[in-house]
């Protein structure tokens, strides 16, 4: 379930922006002031409901311990239009990469999500969670959600009190470009690395992180190691639609602090194509219990999740008295609070 909530976060601050698309056309010129083209496009009311999302990241090392590292998540997504309270589907494939000198790394698994259940794909063998912790999962998002309608005319961003307007300095029109189809002024900017950091870190605590406050004397540390931070913004030309976000980063250790690399680049982008096109999202044939893959990767058993027999751990097992006053809670909770006394219970 901790992978659930993973893509529950990253879907939650995704859907409700506007797309960000991987591939770029040629460009011709465009007027448009780029502040207010940045201001529309991270303040926009449009949502988007369904589409395709592409999340990429990559890095390279350079020095006496060199290395790279490339990470792709991808697949389509629907959620509710007329319920804003119900759990999206989606379909997402992660890809993992890389090596540093010693042994390489990679990985490829999925994580599905229909009406009813959810799936976690794992070396081409899909694993089942089961429909009743999957139900379980879903009430308590719905609750959460409930809780956050009275904000629904906010945008994600507007709800953490930041504004990514504000992350682009010396910013430029670039003028029209073709991305994936869709006509996009491109917004060309220097990243504001102080910004940036103050209001991911703002996001981090709202949300429960636990990451500590940065001193100024750290902040200006690692504004010093930053040596180039530049943001490209694709926003439709029609819509003002984000259509592709891209952060381009080169870090600089500081001399005197041992480190063994010289020099990182680290790349960022987030794409969505086929905006607010239907998607269809269909449950993977012969899947088996995902107690078989917890049992493949040493894990005994988690409450909750078991196969499509129920039980905790293992299909049809009891998992103890423990296991049952878990169960029984979860069944009771009505908001998402009563979800978080349940754990007190395992």
């Amino acid at each position: 379930m901790t992978r659930i909530r993973t893509l529950v976060a990253v879907l939650a601050i995704a859907l409700p922006v506007p797309a960000v698309v991987a591939g770029c056309g040629g460009s011709s010129s465009n007027t448009e002031d780029p502040q207010k083209v940045l201001d529309e496009t991270f303040n926009n009311p449009t949502k988007i409901t369904s589409g395709k999302l592409a999340i990429g990241v990559d890095g390279s090392a350079q020095g006496q311990q060199s290395g790279s590292f490339k990470a792709t998540i991808s697949g389509p997504f629907q959620a509710e239009e007329n319920d804003p309270t119900a759990f999206p589907q989606f379909d997402l494939t992660a890809n993992v990469s890389g090596s540093s000198g010693g042994p390489s790394i990679s990985f490829n698994g999925s994580l599905i999500a229909t009406k009813d259940n959810a799936y976690v794909e794992y070396q081409n063998q899909a694993y089942e969670v089961g429909s009743d912790v999957f139900q379980q999962f879903t009430k308590s998002y719905a609750q959460t959600a409930k809780q956050n309608q009275g904000q629904k005319s906010q945008s994600v961003f507007d709800r953490f009190g930041i504004d990514p307007s504000t992350w682009l300095t010396n910013v430029s029109n670039e003028g029209t470009t073709d991305v994936e189809g869709t006509e996009t002024i491109h917004i060309h900017g220097d990243a504001d690395v102080a910004k940036i950091f103050s209001d991911l870190q703002k996001a981090s605590q709202q949300t429960g992180g636990t990451t500590q406050q940065v001193t100024p004397q750290q902040l200006d540390q690692i504004k010093s190691a930053v040596k180039q931070a530049s943001i490209d913004v694709y926003s439709g030309t029609d819509d003002h639609l984000l259509r592709k976000l891209a952060l381009s980063l080169q870090i600089a250790p500081p001399a005197g602090t041992g480190a063994t690399v010289s020099t990182v680049n680290v790349n960022f982008s987030i794409t969505f194509s086929d905006v607010n096109q239907p998607q269809t999202i269909t449950a993977p044939s012969n899947s088996k219990p995902i107690s078989e893959l917890l049992n493949q990767l040493g894990i005994s058993g988690l409450p909750g999740v078991g196969g499509s027999t129920g039980g905790f751990g293992v299909p049809g097992g009891s998992g103890g008295a423990g296991s049952s006053a878990y169960q029984n809670c979860i069944n009771n909770a009505s908001s998402s609070a009563d979800f978080q006394k349940c754990a007190q219970k395992l």
